[in-house]
């Protein structure tokens, strides 16, 4: 049996897991986990600071309650450098693997973000991840996150008229939904490009991040401690971060 746990780096009690209950099975199993402290959406740099050491906190809590691997449930991925050094599980940032999958997945690809304040962001870590010559367009569909809501059906029309510029205009191949609460939207996002000739892939992060993270569980893979290494002792004022258990 293998835990995957989700942590949701916003106080807004976003529910990702019951979600993705359908993954479950007698091999795999999904814990989830908010801030108790931080932004109530992430929508800038500004607000993946904040949430920085409650992700840390969180991640070393998971791992020591038994956990096998993380999942950092934001496209912006915050602290997850951070996150790795600080654990020994595998660790993943939902924008990191989205990014990822989608250049193996096309020559270009397009991430449809929130809000104008993003694509700077994005294209950022794009660079980072050294995929910026696979990267069509990043482009925002402006909606706040914490209007998304339950109701899709206002947002799916947005991100259909984005896909379709991004397609035709940018270049892309594959489109990767770039919120995590834009969540179940990918299978009717191909079926409407496709009725107009428009047949591209469509990535939904958090379930691919989730399987993806569960695959290196059950491979014994993680992160390198060279490229992530634990970070020193020493005194932190002021941040109440939990100590790592060493795994039995």
């Amino acid at each position: 049996m293998v835990t995957v746990h989700l942590i949701v780096p916003t106080t807004t009690k976003f529910e990702f897991a019951a979600g993705l209950s359908h993954l479950e099975g007698p091999d795999l199993k999904l814990t989830q986990s908010h801030l108790t402290r931080g932004p109530a959406s992430i929508e800038c740099e500004y607000d993946e600071l904040f949430a920085g050491p409650e992700v840390v906190a969180e991640a070393i809590r998971a791992q020591n309650a038994g956990a096998d691997a993380i999942v950092i449930v934001c496209m912006g991925d915050p602290a997850l450098q951070a996150t790795r050094e600080a654990v020994s599980v595998p660790v993943l940032g939902i924008g990191e693997t989205a990014m990822h999958y989608a250049a193996m997945l096309g020559h270009k690809f397009s991430i449809l973000c929130t809000l104008d304040r993003r694509v700077g962001n994005y294209e950022t870590k794009a660079r980072h991840f050294g995929l910026e010559s696979k990267l069509a367009s990043v482009r925002p569909v402006n909606i706040p996150v914490l209007d998304i809501g339950g109701d899709h059906s206002s947002a799916l029309d947005r991100l259909i008229d984005t896909a379709k510029a991004a397609i035709t205009e940018d270049g892309a191949d594959v489109i990767v939904l770039g919120c995590g609460c834009f969540q179940d939207m990918d299978r009717i996002m191909e079926e409407r490009l496709r009725e107009l000739g428009l047949a591209v892939p469509v990535i939904d992060s958090p379930p691919l991040t989730v399987l993806s993270a569960a695959a290196l569980a059950r491979t014994r893979l993680t992160h390198s401690k060279r490229a992530y290494p634990t970070p020193p002792a020493k005194d932190r004022p002021g941040y109440e971060i939990p100590t790592l258990k060493e795994r039995g």
